[in-house]
């Protein structure tokens, strides 16, 4: 039998769920679902000890018809995708605006930020995902445009530092980074081959919708036309693809070089972090 404050809880996740749905209509977002990310707030901030009228307190205060939209949105539900870019799209533009140099460099920030959304962060899930309601959705799209834009002034501004101007300085980790370059040297070969196996495997669009987004630098709405869909569709199709190239890779390392899990987690751990490994020029070749 169900306790009480197992109940209660349980029918406030269901009143906001309930209230977020008619607000969006045409969002069939699983009950489930939504409860799974909610349930994942509530245990960042509260603790899973938290009594029901503290964990209804927490949730009353959320905006929880943008959080409806956001968690619909990460489970790739395409009519969600697709609200989202209508109703944010000239927001996100209008943010990148205000931080830009020029009307290209803002569409090129805006066009970033709208495509990096859906796709996944390094934890593997969609970046729409860490949203949690606390504010509202267009204070947290303020705050991850300005962090987009401050970003690429570093990183443009690290490209024109002149190494010669650097001091240097005594690092610590210097002789573990060493090690860990060392290491994963030895299995360059096995992924730059797992990678090319990976390439070959996918289909061609999926390699076309690559060469447009990473080699082109096209943005997502101008691929959306291109391929004649939505640009929701486009990002979620290059997060499959990410994923599924990820999958490849190490389907390839354990039956092709029969490499144990430490040893994969050591590759794909240099696969994601070490900028030389590019499948672009892979997929340039596959293309011709």
């Amino acid at each position: 039998m169900k306790s009480t404050a197992q109940v209660n809880i349980k029918e406030a996740y269901e009143s906001v769920y309930t209230a977020a749905r008619e607000y969006h209509q045409g969002l069939e977002l699983d009950i489930y679902k939504f409860i799974a990310h909610l349930d994942s707030v509530l245990d960042k901030y509260l603790g899973e000890s938290a009594s029901p009228d503290t964990a209804s307190s927490f949730i009353k205060k959320l905006h929880i018809n943008d959080f409806f939209l956001a968690v619909a949105c990460a489970e790739y539900i395409e009519a969600a995708c697709n609200r989202f870019y209508r109703n944010y799209k000239n927001y996100i533009l209008k943010l990148a605006m205000s931080v830009s140099s020029s009307n290209q460099a803002a569409e090129q920030l805006a066009g970033q930020v709208l495509g990096d959304l859906f796709l996944p962060d390094r934890s593997g899930r969609c970046r729409l995902a860490s949203y949690e309601g606390r504010s509202s959705l267009a204070a947290w799209l303020h705050i991850v445009v300005n962090h987009r834009a401050c970003n690429e002034r570093e990183r443009k501004c690290n490209r024109l530092e002149q190494i010669d101007r650097l001091p240097e300085i005594a690092d610590s980790t210097s002789v573990r980074s060493i090690e860990a370059s060392l290491r994963a040297s030895q299995y360059e070969n096995m992924i730059w081959h797992s990678l090319d196996t990976a390439c070959k495997l996918l289909e061609y669009r999926e390699r076309l919708m690559l060469f447009f987004r990473y080699d082109q630098g096209l943005q997502v709405s101008q691929i959306a036309r291109l391929f004649s869909v939505s640009p929701a569709k486009i990002s979620r199709d290059l997060q499959w693809t990410y994923k599924k190239v990820l999958n490849y890779v190490e389907e390839s390392l354990a039956t092709e070089y029969s490499l144990q899990p430490v040893a994969i987690e050591e590759c794909m751990a240099d696969l994601r972090e070490n900028p030389s490994y590019s499948i672009l020029s892979l997929i340039r070749q596959n293309l011709k």
